[in-house]
């Protein structure tokens, strides 16, 4: 067993039931994510976009504070203003590129359930931890099949699918594992 989950085999009772409540939280967002894909990918491509303008706004009024003719420091200014408004404008464009960034999380995710569950194999619950593993890789697999045509609600679904997977796991894993299990 690797040190970095001996907490999993070896809890008190506080620790599983902060493990539940993150388990249920867990699954309240995956729920969210599944009711509501397009919403959410849109308000997280809104979200970047008004950091990015905001981020080039300060920098634009900084450079202009400090008298700078330098043409580079101005296209460092512009820069994540103009992607900004232009997320702002078209935030499927982003979302297509946070379909990448999920595959990747689906492909990291699987293959480190896998991992656990085959450190955790005698213990309760990590034939569990492996399915989800397996299913990630599935979904990975799913969402590279159908990207980019439709990354907004695959990306809702898929996420919200992992989340509540990921927090089933948590619930049932709280509820096996007690401080009379430890190694």
């Amino acid at each position: 067993m690797s040190q970095a989950f001996s907490f999993l085999v070896c809890m008190d009772e506080a620790m599983a039931k902060r493990l539940k409540v993150l388990g249920i939280l867990l699954c309240i967002i995956g729920v969210v994510g599944i009711l509501a894909p397009k919403v959410i990918a849109v308000a997280v491509s809104l979200v970047i976009a008004l950091m990015l303008i905001l981020t080039g706004l300060v920098l634009c009024i900084f450079t202009y504070m400090t008298g700078q003719k330098d043409k580079t420091a101005w296209v460092k200014a512009l820069s994540p203003l103009i992607l900004g408004l232009f997320i702002a404008l078209k935030p499927f464009a982003l979302i297509v590129v946070l379909g990448l960034a999920i595959f990747i999380y689906f492909i990291l995710d699987g293959v480190t359930s896998m991992t656990l569950a085959l450190e955790l194999k005698p213990r309760k619950g990590w034939k569990f931890l492996f399915i989800n593993g397996v299913f990630c890789l599935a979904l990975a697999g799913l969402f590279i099949l159908f990207w980019p045509y439709s990354t907004h609600w695959y990306l809702g679904w898929m996420v919200g699918i992992s989340l509540i997977l990921n927090g089933i796991f948590l619930v049932v894993l709280s509820t096996l594992t007690t401080k009379n299990s430890c190694i």
